[in-house]
């Protein structure tokens, strides 16, 4: 029997019921919350697709470089979210992510803003904080693995 995906973006359901269909589908996102949640999940699996077309045409890049950063993700942490509702046409999602790069461990701590248009939303902007700590490689790894850093995350 194989072991089931837990979504990476925090909610504890599996990954084929919560975050997927969303990747697939732009517009199963019907919050604000739920964009930003399948944003985080397209970062930690590397889907470009779903995070260009999810980016507002104002604000968007027009590529995405994963190789020349590479981040290790942790985790994410949603601690507020103010309007964002099917209803609404604008909303925000308060949120803390974790991750490593370039052995350090970082914390990003952001308010990101969201539209919709033609019943889609769409990630705006974020106003964010980041503390970098630096990793020590005989330490246990923030992944949670159990094993020291250098021979965990240090090497992805």
């Amino acid at each position: 029997m194989s072991e089931i995906e837990i979504c990476p973006c925090g909610s504890n359901q599996p990954y084929t019921r919560c975050c997927q269909p969303v990747l697939e589908d732009h517009s199963r996102a019907t919050t604000a919350e739920i964009l930003m949640r399948s944003r985080y999940t397209a970062f930690v699996k590397k889907h470009d697709k779903h995070l260009l077309g999810s980016w507002h045409t104002r604000t968007r890049p027009k590529s995405l470089n994963h190789e020349d950063f590479p981040v290790v993700w942790l985790g994410m942490e949603i601690h507020a979210c103010e309007n964002g509702t099917a209803e609404d046409t604008v909303g925000s999602v308060d949120f803390t992510t974790r991750y490593i790069e370039g052995g350090q461990l970082s914390m990003l701590r952001e308010k990101s803003e969201f539209l919709k248009e033609e019943n889609l939303w769409y990630y705006l902007r974020g106003e964010a904080d980041i503390k970098k700590n630096k990793l020590e490689q005989n330490k246990p790894c923030p992944c949670g693995s159990g094993k020291k850093f250098k021979r965990c995350c240090l090497n992805s």
